[in-house]
């Protein structure tokens, strides 16, 4: 049998087994809860903005990265307009607007899809391309341009993107923008296109 002091050394160790669990489970947590606050910051400057228009839009997951190594078009969106989308939502968010980027990259698969989808809806392509341009024309295959989520982020984006280089190009989609050097250099937008054979090209 134990004596007394046996007894109390093992409840001693069983004691700190318990706060040796506790801690552990306690560290387990803090790492999840880390991880899916990351997660859904990830989420966040995805397609998770709800777009109110009578317009028709569909967003994608936009496959933006601020990586500081350059990236094809092919691949992603353009690095420099990563950047300046960055700069743009921070000083946006300085103001009280959350810029979030609905759509940004367009395989050209996926943008005949969207194209085909439109024509079926409209009933005409002249009809549809004014929404959805052929992967050959369309901006997004490029890598070039996005659509925001909230009406309000994009009115100020409209407003002052002249100096980050992106332009409200579409005059009948309040949620597109686009990217050039050019428009960055300059630090001035072209006026919006009224009809589709007006948009910008590269």
């Amino acid at each position: 049998m134990c004596g007394t002091g046996g007894i109390q050394t093992i409840e001693a160790m069983h004691r700190t087994l318990r706060i040796l669990i506790a801690l552990l489970v306690i560290g387990v947590v803090a790492v999840a809860v880390l991880v899916l606050r990351d997660e859904g910051r990830d989420l966040a400057s995805g397609a998770t903005t709800t777009v109110t228009s009578d317009t028709p839009y569909r967003p994608d997951l936009a496959e933006a990265s601020a990586t500081t190594e350059p990236r094809p078009p092919a691949h992603a969106l353009d690095p420099g307009l990563v950047a300046a989308f960055e700069r743009a939502r921070a000083a946006a968010a300085a103001e009280g607007h959350e810029l979030v980027i609905n759509s940004g990259y367009r395989t050209p698969e996926r943008q005949q899809e969207l194209l085909d989808e439109e024509v079926a809806k409209r009933g005409s392509f002249e009809e549809a391309n004014r929404w959805v341009f052929t992967p050959e024309r369309s901006m997004h295959v490029q890598g070039l341009a996005i659509d925001v989520g909230d009406g309000g982020a994009a009115d100020w984006l409209a407003a002052h993107g002249a100096r980050f280089g992106l332009c409200h190009t579409l005059s009948w989609e309040w949620w597109h923008f686009e990217w050039r050097q050019r428009w960055q250099d300059a630090g001035a937008c072209p006026p919006p296109a009224a009809d589709p054979s007006e948009a910008p090209g590269l």
